[in-house]
């Protein structure tokens, strides 16, 4: 089918049930999938097998998102990676050994999320063609993700562990015929081959992609070490919880409203307010111990995440010739999720066993960072665009 024949409400119903399946993937993947491993593997190989997959993807992201650009087509490629994760998880019982481990779900952990970048893309492209509303479809994400590591983690506390894993390879399936049916846009290629780093050649796009890329990896300290921040300063695990879904709740309220915010303001101007909300959320979590203040620290969620990455989102569209979209997003995700990730991680590590609230200090310095850059950025973008009209 071409655009024209899906309508705006089945294009927002397909796109919006391939984020819950997605995200019920990754609501078990990131926080619970280490609770199984560490039943099959020894605890201290746990983190080499969940660390691989962040550095696969720079090899898995750069792939798929160059055959994106080069094919036009999205869709295949996303039922082409759910089926590889499925056929990863079905092998991965059968065998022994960390590096094994290591090796396939590296290869899993990676395929899964190259698909951010690109099922981004294809709604993009929808709201572009279409009209749907971007951040209505991927609010639907953000709720899923919360509820099945919910229900996932009451299922695993009452029924066994392997709870996890059943569950993991169903929502797999799950995302598998969910991406069967997502509509199928394409872009239209460039004649020729489209090399993967050819955004990089548009004006004020690498300045662009360092800042968001920076600005999103400062939340390492917090995926990898505030529940165990939380845990020292006395909060049970129902409390921890409580804080992550406040940070989700944000989130999706923000995905809800972010569309008339940029729409308004530009987005450029807000990845300086997300920077702003960086610096003041990490030094709250890192200074706070009252309940109140680590929740509202908890609701600059709405700015760190939701509208930083709904601000990259709408600045791609305006920006980024639709032909290397792909590889435009394909940077940011192996930059901000690869790179930067996997490096202040272990830099939020070493300072974490120092004083716990070090390693948010760390990220408070990095918003800093990205404020500047960002606050460059606004500059020379307003000045291209006064030399060369708004592109």
């Amino acid at each position: 089918m071409s655009e024209g024949h899906y309508s705006k409400r089945s294009t927002h119903l397909r796109l919006s049930l391939f984020y819950i399946a997605f995200f019920s993937v990754y609501g078990i993947a990131i926080p619970l999938w280490p609770r199984w491993l560490e039943h099959h593997i020894t605890l201290e190989y746990v983190g080499l097998v969940m660390g691989a997959s962040y550095w696969a993807k720079l090899i898995f992201v750069p792939a798929t998102s160059w055959i994106a650009d080069v094919t036009g087509n999205r869709k295949s490629i996303l039922v082409s990676l759910a089926m590889f994760v499925i056929l990863a998880l079905l092998l991965l019982p059968n065998v022994e050994g960390w590096f094994l481990y290591a090796l396939i779900w590296g290869a899993a952990g990676a395929a899964l999320s190259s698909g951010v970048p690109l099922s981004d893309g294809l709604t993009l492209r929808a709201q572009q063609t279409i009209g749907i509303d971007f951040g209505k479809a991927r609010l639907w994400g953000s709720l899923s993700f919360i509820a099945f590591s919910i229900l996932v983690g009451w299922a695993a506390d009452h029924y066994g562990i392997d709870a996890i894993y059943v569950a993991i390879l169903l929502t797999a399936i799950f995302l598998f015929f969910a991406s069967m049916i997502l509509p199928g846009i394409r872009t239209k290629p460039d004649k020729g081959k489209v090399p993967f780093f050819r955004p990089l050649a548009l004006p004020n796009f690498p300045l662009f992609v360092v800042t968001v890329a920076l600005l999103l990896a400062t939340h390492a300290g917090l995926y990898g070490f505030s529940a165990i921040h939380w845990s020292n300063l006395g909060y049970t695990n129902a409390e921890i919880m409580l804080f992550w879904v406040i940070g989700v709740v944000a989130e999706i309220g923000m995905f809800a409203i972010s569309g008339r915010l940029i729409g308004r303001f530009g987005a450029t101007p807000m990845i300086i307010v997300s920077a702003l909300g960086g610096m003041l959320r990490w030094v709250l979590l890192g200074v706070a111990t009252s309940p109140f203040i680590l929740g509202f620290a908890q609701t600059l969620h709405a700015l760190t995440f939701a509208l930083l990455y709904m601000s990259f989102i709408a600045y791609i569209g305006k920006r980024v010739p639709p032909a290397i979209a792909a590889s435009a997003q394909g940077l940011y995700d192996s930059l901000s999720m690869g790179v930067f990730f996997g490096i202040f991680t272990i830099i939020a590590g070493w300072l974490h066993q120092q004083n716990g609230s070090y390693s948010f200090y760390f990220m408070a310095m990095l918003s800093s960072i990205g404020l500047v850059l960002a606050c460059l950025l606004l500059y020379r973008v307003r000045q291209y665009d006064r030399l060369n009209g708004p592109s």
